[in-house]
Order: structure tokens, then sequence, then C-alpha cells
């Protein structure tokens, strides 16, 4: 059976707790935004209208990251035994959310705070 072992991400409750608070804060920051300017009083294009015209994209990806940042807490809250793949892709996909949409959805909004 092959293996995924990371022990750098696995430690003490405390550490699994902060560690789901920080990661889940990240999937967070991504989603509140990118879900709120969604809404027709609020409405900004993460992408372009030329790319996403009906927001389905953007709505799919806030929706996403809403999962992301409660399965993160969750699955650092509660106890439970060895998951060797699930925390590193877990992990994985929160820097993918935070490097690839962050700068984005900061992006935007600075943009409309400028204005």
């Amino acid at each position: 059976m092959i293996t995924f072992d990371c022990p750098w991400i696995e430690g003490t409750r405390t550490f699994n707790v902060i560690f789901g608070a920080v990661t889940s804060a990240i999937c967070l920051g991504v989603a509140v935004p990118t879900l709120w300017w969604v809404l027709p009083a609020h409405r900004r294009w993460l992408f372009s209208p030329n790319v996403d015209r009906t927001q389905g994209v953007q709505l799919a990806y806030g929706i996403f990251c809403m999962a992301m940042a409660f399965t993160d807490a969750l699955c650092r809250g509660i106890p439970h035994g060895p998951l060797p793949w699930v925390h590193p892709a877990f992990f994985l996909t929160t820097i993918l959310i935070g490097a690839g949409l962050g700068p984005r959805v900061a992006f935007v909004a600075l943009r409309e705070r400028r204005r």
C-alpha cells in the first residue's frame, strides 16, 4: 500500500485546531467576498464578464471555497484516526485557493475601494 507521510502536518490537539482555524480562515477570506459579489446589490465580477457572464463560475468557486473552509475547520476540530492522504490534500487545496484566487479577490476588493 502506498502511503503519503507528512509528519509536519500532523501534531498535537492544539496544533490541529489552530492549523484548522488558519486554513479555514484562508478559504473563508476568499469565499465571503466571492459570494457577496454575486448578490445583485453588490455585483462585481471576480472573472471578466466576457468569461463568466452570469457569474455561475464565480458562484461555484465561492461555494467550493466555503465548503473547504468548513471542511478544514471540522476535519481538524473533530478528533479522528490518521488520514494519510486527506490532510495533505486539504492543505494543498487551501494553498491553491489562497494563492490562486486570493490575489484576485484582493485586487477586485481594492480596485472597487479606490473608485
